[in-house]
């Protein structure tokens, strides 16, 4: 804060002057640094609104890989089943469900 104190107040008129001044200037300086803030929160809103957004669609992809990662899972539990079956009819049930799991996703 600069301040022009011309003559030392001699009077109470004179010290009143320089009260209004210094309030003024006080002011001045206040607004700007509630303007600051204020552009501060705005900055600090939209980044969480951003961080939201990149959670929301984080969220959605990691759902979207544990619905993979089953898929995964069941279609090789199903492949182990035909490979590992006694016999044709066993191993053609076991890919007819494997199938079935493929097709069910791919259209989900």
């Amino acid at each position: 804060m600069k301040f022009r104190i011309d003559k030392i107040p001699k009077t109470e008129e004179d010290m009143e002057e320089i009260v209004k001044e210094v309030e003024k200037e006080h002011g001045h300086e206040h607004h700007h640094h509630h303007e600051h803030e204020h552009d501060i929160l705005d900055e600090i809103l939209v980044s969480l609104q951003s961080l939201e957004g990149k959670v929301n669609q984080l969220s959605g992809e990691a759902e979207y890989c544990r619905r993979e990662i089953k898929r995964i899972y069941l279609s090789m539990a199903k492949l182990l089943k035909a490979v590992f079956a006694k016999d044709d009819k066993s191993r053609l049930q076991a890919l007819t469900e494997l199938k079935e799991v493929l097709e069910k996703e791919m259209t989900a």
